[in-house]
């Protein structure tokens, strides 16, 4: 499979009569847009507006960030599943705007299932800027009012198609364009003597509120080999609204730092021989063991000699991704382990719930308890109150224009387990 992926850089982001992509500058219908949005039902609303780099701004409600792409040649969509049939894309080109994303943000409180939708910040300036990806992109931020009477999969159901449907209103500003650069992913041959490495990607599932979806449907416990061409150009779509600071944006899946890496590694220090995604946050011991055997397994029968594994949230998928692990060393694969921390503000909590003997090589993306003042802003887009859904993350009784101190797990995507954040944490 051979992708290439167009970039067209967005160096500023405007509203204007028209919507269309011109010497890096993004001018944006506004009224056009809204239009569209709100021709699904459950949409009662939707507010447009941008927040730049450096801005005293603080966007809450983060439901996703989307990169806007368009498919130009090659079979599927931008986003099949969603806005298309659930075809294999990864194979001919995509354009994309770089730079910029599109912000999901909507209110919503309760609870289903003992599940929540938890508070997602993003500062554009100050100490929370400093560790946020998306305080560096310029955002067109959605805010959206959702109908009466829905229950909360079908309010995250309207926002995610949605916030996806303005991804690809936006990228076909460019289908017809020139990109000024473009980057080619082919898992070409290699060298006999390079290690072969496989990439391992746990996905989030946990009840009808917190997962990710590969081509519209909910990932599994059962593992499966990806080309990684397919997460790079759309198939994986994020419907993760647990804790902020561990989610793994669309945006993210979509420029996965970790593919990138491999892929340019490829050919001159290693062998990326695919992709296995298997579920996180699995319930049932059995099906734990499960996941954990196959994907050794289907790594094996890669001809891998070696394992990265990332990870998505946290808590008992601490134990899918140290089984994982454990299972891939006990097969003779050397594994290393991408994840973040949950070690309490001061760091002296132990980091996972469990541990296992062959679990001796991990990077830390940083830990979710530390704490974080954020100093007051001059204007708050996304909401009027912080969201603190079942007392889960205890109360924030600032006004969100105010000076805060929270723990960073209320960050949106600031410990992002596949290497996209800001923060890391050293052992000495």
């Amino acid at each position: 499979m051979r992708l290439e992926l167009g970039t067209f850089p967005v160096r500023e982001i405007a509203f204007g009569h028209r919507t269309h992509y011109a010497d890096g500058v993004l001018q944006v219908n506004r009224e056009e847009l809204a239009a569209r949005l709100g021709e699904d039902p459950n949409i009662v609303a939707v507010q447009l507006a941008i927040a730049r780099p450096g801005e005293s701004t603080r966007i809450i409600h983060v439901v996703d960030a989307v990169e806007p792409r368009v498919k130009v040649a090659g079979q599927g969509c931008a986003f099949p599943g969603f806005l298309g049939p659930a075809q294999t894309v990864g194979e001919g080109r995509s354009h994309r705007l770089a730079g910029v994303a599109v912000v999901a943000t909507a209110s919503l409180p309760g609870e289903i299932d003992s599940l929540s939708v938890k508070e997602a910040i993003v500062d554009m300036a100050g100490p929370g800027a400093n560790i946020s990806p998306f305080s560096q992109t310029l955002n067109l931020v959605l805010e959206f009012e959702l109908a009466e009477g829905l229950l909360l999969p079908e309010k995250t159901a309207s926002v995610r198609l949605a916030a996806l449907k303005a991804a690809a209103y936006l990228g076909e500003t460019v289908r017809q364009e020139t990109p000024e650069s473009v980057e080619v992913f082919e898992l070409g041959p290699c060298p006999p003597d390079l290690p072969r490495i496989a990439y391992v990607s746990p996905l989030m599932h946990e009840g009808v509120l917190h997962n990710t979806f590969v081509y519209g449907v909910k990932t599994d416990s059962m593992p499966t080999l990806l080309h990684p061409n397919e997460a790079l150009d759309g198939a994986i779509i994020s419907a993760d609204y647990h804790i902020a600071a561990y989610r793994s944006a669309t945006y993210h899946h979509q420029n996965n730092p970790l593919i990138r890496e491999l892929y340019r590694l490829h050919g001159r220090e290693l062998c990326f021989v695919g992709m296995i995604l298997c579920q996180t946050l699995i319930v049932s011991a059995l099906e734990k063991e499960r996941s954990a055997s196959q994907v050794a397994k289907i790594a094996r029968m890669l001809g891998a000699h070696g394992v990265l594994i990332s990870m998505q949230n946290g808590g008992h998928g601490w134990a899918d991704l140290l089984m994982t692990g454990q299972a891939c060393e006990r097969a003779g694969l050397k594994t290393v382990l991408v994840m973040a921390e949950m070690a309490d503000a001061d760091g002296r909590d132990p980091s996972m719930i469990m541990t296992v003997r062959e679990a001796d090589a991990i990077v830390s993306v940083g830990n979710m308890d530390e704490l974080i003042t954020l100093p007051g802003v001059e204007r708050v887009l996304g909401g009027t109150e912080y969201l603190d859904a079942m007392n889960y993350e205890g109360a924030l009784e600032a006004s969100p224009s105010d000076e805060a101190t929270t723990a960073l797990r209320r960050l949106y995507c600031v410990n992002n387990q596949l290497g996209w954040g800001l923060v890391t944490a050293s052992a000495y």
